[in-house]
């Protein structure tokens, strides 16, 4: 399998796209070193390739390495119709121009920005193209890709992309519902709104001592708050790349039950403080008290639950003097 990407493709995008875990073994794949700019890596490496060749692949070569890619059609078919130095960089790097070669250990999402559809090339195709190669003047023959074309002229797209074929189901809110946590100064986004939210505020009153000839007692304010709101995200694992097996949907759980727990910096003990925001309006600010995580079925191919519900409890720390008025003033979403 290829995965197309653009040339500004970063090192992060590049995790989205495949999880965390697998870009090690891709770069290694590719002859590429770990760094920011995997786009422009991959770049380099491609035209460094076609500049450092001392001649074409020939017809031989083609017919080879055409006989390694039977198993995928689309694959089979962008390889007959590439140019001089598209052979010239897959010849000497193994990939094409503007692809990321996907090792065999390594299993990613399929979608528009992949090349690798698991379909054998047929017959007619196969024998159309290599007999022709076999003779003068030895060059491969496209018009067997007249009827049918299995390779497209899909365009790369992001981790994220409303417009991919992954996403195209169901509206990923991306970065409209993030947790920062002030703890190397982090955040995490929610694929989903929060799907239920109990909110609420209270005050707390305390009554005077024994008075007489009272026929109730005196209440003296005593405090306002803090707010504890829950908030409930239903979830499908599928829902980052398409692929359950991305690890993303862990991140996120994990990322989350984190801010329960405290970092340890030498003799100091540092408690994280989070902010959740949605639309771009701060929801909360304060610490997380509480994470449950309840899932369900069905299984996925990794033998885990696909569904999950996470409820997410902040106490309020707020980042300004709270009164009457300002209450009174608040917007829908704070």
């Amino acid at each position: 399998m290829f995965l197309k990407i653009p040339d500004t493709m970063t090192l992060s995008q590049l995790s989205n796209r495949v999880s965390h875990d697998n870009v090690g073994p891709i770069l290694a794949a590719n002859g590429l070193s770990w760094g920011p700019n995997v786009g422009h890596a991959l770049t380099a490496a491609c035209n460094a390739a076609v500049s450092s060749a001392t001649s074409l692949v020939s017809w031989e070569q083609q017919y080879t390495m055409l006989n390694q890619i039977t198993q995928d059609s689309d694959i089979f078919e962008y390889a007959c119709l590439m140019s001089d130095s598209a052979w010239q960089t897959y010849a000497s790097i193994g990939t094409f121009p503007g692809m990321l070669a996907i090792p065999s250990t390594v299993t990613i999402s399929s979608g528009s920005d992949t090349l690798g559809n698991g379909n054998p090339v047929a017959n007619t195709v196969y024998n159309s193209v290599m007999s022709k190669l076999l003779v003068e003047p030895h060059a491969i023959d496209i018009s067997a890709f007249n009827e049918y074309s299995s390779a497209g002229a899909a365009q790369a797209l992001t981790f994220g992309d409303p417009g991919s074929e992954i996403f195209n189901s169901f509206h990923i809110p991306w970065g409209d519902v993030t947790l920062w946590s002030s703890i190397d100064n982090e955040h995490v986004d929610f694929p989903v709104y929060p799907e239920t939210i109990d909110d609420g505020v209270h005050a707390e009153y305390t009554t005077m001592p024994d008075m007489i000839y009272q026929y109730e007692p005196w209440q003296l304010y005593k405090s306002s708050g803090p707010r504890t709101p829950k908030y409930s995200f239903h979830f499908h694992r599928d829902m980052w790349t398409g692929d359950h097996r991305d690890g993303k949907a862990n991140e996120l759980i994990r990322f989350c039950q984190a801010q329960c727990y405290p970092d340890y910096r030498g003799s100091a003990v540092v408690a994280p403080t989070v902010a959740l925001y949605v639309a771009g309006d701060k929801l909360i600010n304060g610490i997380v008290t509480d994470v449950s995580v309840s899932w369900t079925g069905p299984i996925g191919l990794d033998g885990w639950y696909l569904e999950c519900t996470l409820e997410v409890s902040i106490t309020e720390v707020s980042t300004e003097p709270l009164n009457y008025q300002v209450m009174k003033n608040k917007p829908l979403i704070g």
